[in-house]
Parts: C-alpha cells; sequence; structure tokens
C-alpha cells in the first residue's frame, strides 16, 4: 500500500508486558509501531506543528484533519502554522551567540518563547509537513533550530534541553542516548503526518532525514525518556487517486480523534 503508519496488529493481546516491549522496541526505532492508547485515558493535550506555503495543498487538508480530529475526540489543541504565522525561522546571529546564555531569559525571541510555552504545556507533539529531499522543509528545520533551545533545570530557565553536570559521562546524571538531558519530559507521544514523492522503500533506503531527525534527535534529545513515536506516510503520493488521499485523510482524523 502506499499509505503507511504504525498500526498494530488488532489480534495482539496488549497488557502491561507486552505495552512494555512495544514502547521500548519503538524507542529504538520508529519503524516499530508504539502501544495504541489504553482505554480510559486521560484527554490530550495536544501541540500541532504545520509547514506549508499553501493553504490549498493536501498538507494543509492533513493538518485541518489533525485538529478536527482531535476536537472530535475531546482533546485540546494549539496550533502553530509556521508560514501563516510568519514564524522566524532564520537562526540570527545574535541569537546564536546567545544560544547557551540560559540565564538570560530576553535572549528568546517573542516567537520562541510562546512556542517553548506550548511545548512545556503539551503532553503530544504532531509535526506534519511535506517530505521534500527526503527531509523536512526548511521552515520546519528553521523551527527545531531557534525552538529547541538549551535551558537551565537549576535556573529555572524555560528551553528544550541542557547539558548533564560537569564531569558526568554522556550516559549519567538523566542525559539520552544523544547525550543531552531533555527538559521537555512533559511530552510523552511525537507522532508525523508527511506526504512522500516517493515510495515508501526508497524513502527507506534513502534515510528519511526528516523521520530520523524527528524520531531520534529531537524525540530523544528533549522529550521524555518514554515517549514514543507515531509515524503516518502517505508514500508515492503524485500516484494516488482521489479515494487514496480521501482514505487516508480519514485515517488521520481517526487516529488523533483516538488522541494516537
Amino acid at each position: 500500500p502506499k499509505s503507511a503508519g504504525t498500526t498494530m496488529p488488532s489480534s495482539l493481546l496488549w497488557n502491561p508486558a507486552s505495552r512494555w516491549l512495544a514502547t521500548k522496541l519503538n524507542g529504538i526505532t520508529s519503524h516499530v509501531p508504539p502501544p495504541p492508547p489504553e482505554d480510559g485515558s486521560p484527554k490530550r493535550k495536544m501541540l500541532l506543528v504545520h509547514a506549508h506555503p499553501l493553504a490549498s495543498s493536501y498538507s494543509s487538508a492533513l493538518a485541518a484533519a489533525v485538529e478536527e480530529g482531535a476536537r472530535a475526540g475531546g482533546h485540546e489543541l494549539r496550533r502553530i502554522s509556521l508560514y501563516d504565522q510568519n514564524y522566524g525561522v532564520k537562526l540570527t546571529a545574535s541569537e546564536r551567540a546567545a544560544y547557551f546564555e540560559t540565564t538570560r531569559p530576553e535572549r528568546l525571541a517573542s516567537d520562541v518563547r510562546r512556542a517553548l510555552t506550548d511545548l512545556s504545556w503539551c503532553d503530544s507533539v504532531v509535526f506534519v509537513y511535506p517530505t521534500w529531499w527526503f527531509n523536512v522543509p526548511a521552515a520546519l528545520k528553521g523551527f527545531f533550530d531557534r525552538t529547541f533551545q538549551p535551558g537551565s533545570s537549576t535556573a529555572g530557565a524555560i528551553g528544550a534541553w541542557e547539558f548533564p553536570p560537569t564531569g558526568c559521562d554522556a550516559a549519567g546524571e538523566g542525559a539520552s542516548s544523544t547525550g543531552l538531558r531533555p527538559l521537555l519530559t512533559n511530552v510523552k507521544r511525537v507522532a508525523a503526518v508527511s506526504t512522500y514523492g516517493a515510495p515508501q522503500h526508497i524513502a527507506f533506503l534513502a534515510g528519511d532525514n526528516g523521520r530520523n531527525c524527528i524520531a531520534t534527535a529531537i524525540r530523544h534529545g528533549a522529550f521524555a525518556p518514554d515517549c514514543t513515536c507515531l509515524w503516518l506516510g502517505l508514500y508515492a503520493i503524485d500516484s494516488t487517486s482521489e479515494q487514496e488521499r480521501a482514505a487516508f485523510l480519514a485515517r488521520v482524523r481517526e487516529t488523533f480523534a483516538a488522541g494516537f
């Protein structure tokens, strides 16, 4: 099939052991699906980040499907539309010079501070974007560069990560596999909804850099240690039928209504 995601076989008996195993395997690779929401799970607080310049695009329809599904499921949702909100995606010289001055809150531009506030509020983050050249669009990469800045847990400075204390090895003192200590540990689930021009096997062989960035660097560098990653991709989109695209939209809607 041209669309691919991460739903587990319905025949799997979910119990604490199987959930633990699925979560651990998903932490190693997003190609292993995360466990589904448990019955009676609390409603989620989702942050949707969308990157596409055209309001008439299929990507914009996918972002709308995420929002519609989340609200229909009774979840709270905040949205950052990088193009519509003219989010600054260019890390400036002054921002880079003050990058590690975490005790100076004024170093953060107002749009970055608002985004970090939203990231600190939510328990789930959803990225919706088109895969271009096997990577995220420049606007989304710029969002990562400017927004996922270091903070300080000891100084109470808002941020996405910090270095472990001096003298600790990379794996010590709460550091993740990236060598960083995540500060946005309120985020327990991350998901991405993306379209691809290439078939799935070609995207996989090419490395799918956008997926690796989100599922590995962003997830393990900034979010909770047991944060899971759900991936929904529509591949070879240029040769999909209208019915296939409509079915994928419906699937996205249903996934986020359920709380993924």
